[in-house]
């Protein structure tokens, strides 16, 4: 009778403790599962989100930064030998040492007059020095040498890539000038027409000559997104490119506002984790 008893609760205890403990777990595995697929989803989202930010941080209108060739114009225009008004320093040499070898006036010593020749050297290539030209002039000197740079052929002015990078050199140029005067809105429009006329000449020389095209976007600090970017050269540009420092244009509205911040706490939270170095470099490279 005892033995029955025995039997029977173990027969009836057994499966209720073993089913209990095995639910349990299952739950626990899922939860856990979802967990990490739900991590991995939000660092891929962040990871997506950090490569377009990157791949749009590229300022559309001026390009990448440092870009030798647009370097050079400017240190080309600052040489001392560079003059103006299409004068040639050989010219100017001549003038002074035909002045140099003309008979000097009586009583005049040729130290003297040497000292006194290389004095009006100097003050004529101060005065016909490009540096000291108007901004009409120096932009036309530098038009001139992107011409020469991109031609095909001596005198080519109608090339895709010579007129691609005429618009680069006068985008360049208009830009300071608006960065200066903030209400020239004449200029503003110019600039603007002048971007969208470029991207029209780009792409157009990428649909007739690709190998031509990339090595012009490369030379010009452009990319092929900046080409095909729907693109507005707009008071929101302005602002998050800081085209005039860190002045506010548009005012975001406060459920835009608690968006962001929303978008910043959760963001914070994924990086905090251990495992995210790539993440955390590539946000600092944003950043930079």
């Amino acid at each position: 009778m005892f033995r029955q008893i025995f039997n029977l609760r173990v027969i009836t205890q057994s499966p209720i403790s073993r089913s209990f403990s095995t639910s349990t777990i299952t739950q626990s595995k899922k939860s856990i599962l979802k967990l990490r697929a739900r991590e991995r989803k939000e660092i891929n989202e962040l990871r997506q989100r950090y490569i377009l930010e990157k791949k749009y941080n590229v300022d559309p209108v001026l390009g990448l930064s440092n870009n030798p060739f647009l370097n050079r114009l400017d240190a080309e225009v600052k040489e001392p030998n560079v003059l103006g008004s299409s004068y040639d320093i050989s010219e100017i040499e001549k003038l002074i040492y035909g002045a140099k070898e003309a008979k000097p006036i009586d009583n005049f010593s040729k130290e003297a007059f040497e000292a006194s020749s290389q004095r009006q050297k100097d003050i004529v290539l101060r005065i016909l020095n490009m540096k000291n030209r108007s901004e009409e002039e120096i932009l036309k000197y530098k038009v001139n040498l992107a011409r020469q740079e991109f031609q095909r052929f001596e005198g080519d002015t109608g090339s895709s890539e010579v007129q691609a990078a005429i618009a680069t050199v006068k985008i360049h140029h208009l830009y300071k000038h608006v960065q200066q005067n903030k209400k020239d809105f004449q200029n503003t429009r110019i600039l603007r027409m002048l971007i969208q006329k470029r991207q029209r000449i780009l792409k157009y020389l990428k649909k007739d000559q690709p190998e031509r095209y990339f090595y012009t976007i490369n030379k010009l600090g452009l990319t092929d997104d900046i080409v095909h970017m729907e693109f507005n050269f707009d008071r929101r540009y302005m602002q998050n490119f800081k085209m005039f420092g860190d002045r506010v244009l548009i005012k975001e509205s406060k459920s835009v506002k608690e968006e962001e911040r929303k978008q910043k706490r959760k963001e914070n939270k994924i990086l905090k984790r251990k495992s995210l170095k790539e993440l955390r470099s590539m946000k600092k490279s944003l950043e930079l």
